[in-house]
């Protein structure tokens, strides 16, 4: 599978879902080396 296909596979249309873009903030803060909180607890 070339990179390309992986990243439509990844992609949702979804863009309207509170938890969905929840979740983004929260995977974006783990990768920085946050993880205290989650948005949902906020």
């Amino acid at each position: 599978m070339r990179g390309k296909d992986i990243l439509k596979h990844a992609l949702t249309n979804q863009i309207d879902d509170r938890e969905i873009y929840m979740k983004g903030i929260d995977h974006s803060y783990y990768y920085e080396g946050y993880y205290v909180y989650k948005t949902e607890e906020l």
